[in-house]
Order: structure tokens, then sequence, then C-alpha cells
């Protein structure tokens, strides 16, 4: 997501069943040149991966979250029937996502990131008329051969055993979707994000499109993770999604923007989400308009008129929304020791 995504609310939703969080989207070229670009758009915790117990990936002993093997065996790609029941106690990962349409600047970014990231994503998604007229994000869509090529230069500086993920959104022309996805993984991608629309079809006016997920997992054979993206609202549609498509995974934007705590089976944002969020926010330092933003979309179900929404986007500080917060019940002010409370915080 462009804008949303950092630390306090990766933070957040990794302590509610969220496994794999993603950065807003950086430009790859700034990223690598400007180290005032680096220290504003990115910074990470000790703290802000979350803990999981999860069923095994591999049937053999366990060695890794990501497979080392050399390439062609990349990622996480056990078959089902292979999988122990056994359930394993994991760390979270956290994924630095960069537009970009330079192998050698993307490559650049990246290594930069390496030491403070578990993984690098190339959005080839973002639909957004700048990004489209930049040659980045949804530009890529139909230039499979400059996504290889982005990939395979960033997997060569970074190391074969590095995961490095792609996230597309479909094709009207199967075609497309195909030789995409079998270009990404000639690339060496280790991992497949698939949004369910065109680039021509918005989030509000277009439902998401089973179908051409599915048609897009299939392209990958089997060999890398597939992620399934796009009206993940509730943990019910998330499970739904992934049994019609076939993928390994689903993620969310929209839907944890609203409840950040979707993937834990919440069907609202809990009063202890906001508090937390509330904290981790005045501990990192989350800038006012993104808090404000944030706080809004978790608090949409709980307006009772639209009066009060209206209300709420017109609060102007930090102050404002706390009073607001604390009037509804949602926080108490007394803990300024606690919210002040965090982990370490790393920026490059």
């Amino acid at each position: 997501m462009v804008r949303y995504g950092k630390l306090p609310f990766r933070a957040l939703v990794s302590q509610y069943e969220t496994h794999l969080v993603w950065t807003p989207m950086m430009l790859a070229a700034e990223f690598s040149r400007s180290a005032i670009a680096r220290d504003s758009d990115f910074s990470t915790s000790t703290t802000e991966r979350g803990t999981f117990y999860l069923p095994e990936a591999h049937a053999a002993s366990p060695v890794a979250e990501w497979d080392p093997s050399p390439e062609p065996s990349r990622g996480i790609h056990a078959s089902p029937s292979a999988r122990s029941k056994r359930m394993r106690k994991v760390k979270g990962r956290l994924l630095i996502q960069f537009a970009a349409n330079d192998p050698v600047q993307l490559a650049e970014a990246a290594e930069l990131a390496k030491p403070y990231v578990d993984g690098i994503d190339l959005n080839c998604g973002c639909p957004q008329k700048w990004a489209y007229h930049e040659g980045i994000g949804c530009a890529l869509l139909r230039k499979p051969d400059l996504v290889r090529d982005l990939v395979r230069t960033t997997k060569q500086r970074l190391g074969w055993n590095f995961p490095v993920s792609v996230k597309i959104r479909i094709d009207d022309d199967p075609a497309r979707t195909h030789e995409l996805v079998t270009q990404a993984l000639a690339g060496g991608a280790d991992i497949l994000t698939v949004h369910g629309r065109t680039r021509h079809q918005s989030s509000e006016g277009h439902p998401v499109n089973p179908e051409g997920i599915a048609f897009a997992t299939s392209c990958a054979k089997g060999a890398v993770p597939v992620v399934a993206n796009g009206d993940v609202f509730s943990l019910e549609d998330g499970e739904a999604l992934r049994e019609k498509t076939g993928v390994r995974g689903v993620m969310s934007a929209r839907g944890l923007l609203a409840n950040p705590a979707l993937f834990a089976g919440h069907s609202r944002t809990p009063d202890a989400a906001v508090q937390e969020f509330v904290r981790l926010s005045t501990a990192h330092g989350l800038i006012f308009p993104l808090f404000h933003r944030h706080t809004s979309y978790m608090l949409e179900s709980r307006f009772r008129t639209r009066r009060d929404r209206i209300a709420f986007n017109g609060l102007t500080s930090y102050a404002g929304v706390l009073d607001w917060l604390e009037a509804e019940e949602l926080v108490g002010l007394g803990g300024g020791e606690a919210a002040a409370r965090g982990g370490v915080v790393r920026s490059l």
C-alpha cells in the first residue's frame, strides 16, 4: 500500500495472526541514492514481527523458515501431501516493497535494505496513474522480460537464498498473465502475490476475480507459494478465497485497515487493538495524518452517525484524537510511561 504499512501498523497486525507484513511501496531509485529518503520512508523495530504456531511446511526435520537451497530449488514449496501436522513456533516476516524499472537501482536498494528485512518485494500491481506514467507498478504487467531482469539482478546481488517476491495483477488476456508469471519465476522469484483485478479495475467498482487468481496460480505450477489478494474483509473471506484459488496464503489491505485483527477471527477492531495502536504510534512517532487516518479506518464501524464521522475526521492533533477516544472509553490517558515504551527502532 502506498503510505500505509508503516512500523506501528505492521507491529499491530503482527499481534493478530498476520504472518507476513509488507512496508509501503517505496521508489527504489530514491531509496538507493538518498539517505534522507531511506530515513523518511523506512524504519523497523526489534519487536515488530509476531510469533506464531503454524503447521510445519516440510516433512523433513526443519532447518529454516525459508528453504536455503541453491537455484532452482527456491522458497517454501513442499507439496500439501508431504506436510507434517506438527506445530512449530515461528517468527513473522517483514518484506520491503519497491517500485522500480531499472534492475541495477532495484538491486542497490535491496542490498541496502537486506540487513533489516526478511525479503524484497517488487510491486508490479500499483494502478495509480502517476506510477504507470513513471513506468513502474502496473506498467510492468506487460513487460515480462523486464520483470525477469529486475528479479534476477536482485537475486544475483543478494544471493539466491534471500527471498524476492513479485506482486502482480491479472490481465484481460490470460496469455499475458501466463507469460508474466513464467518470466518472474525464470528470474528467480520465490513468492508470487496475485491481485484478482486488472490494472483498469478499481477495488470499489469491480469484485475480485478468483478464477483469474486461480489461473495465475496454475501458471506457477507449484514451483513457489502463491498468495491471493482482493476483497478479504474477514477470516471467512480469506478462507473462501484460498479455497477457490488453490493458493497457499491470502493478503488483505483494505480489510486490515478497517480491522487489524481480522486474521485472528475478530469481526471488528477490538478495543485492545485501538489502545495498542495508540501506544505504538506515540512510541514510534507516527506522523499525525497517518495516525488519524488509520484510527478513522479502525473506528468506522463504531461511528453511530454521519455527524460522528465528520467530527472525528475534523480532529487536527494527537491530543484531539486521544480526547475523543477517552470520551468513548476506548483508551485511558493515565499510562504515559506505558505509551512511551517500545522496541529499539532501526532506520537506515
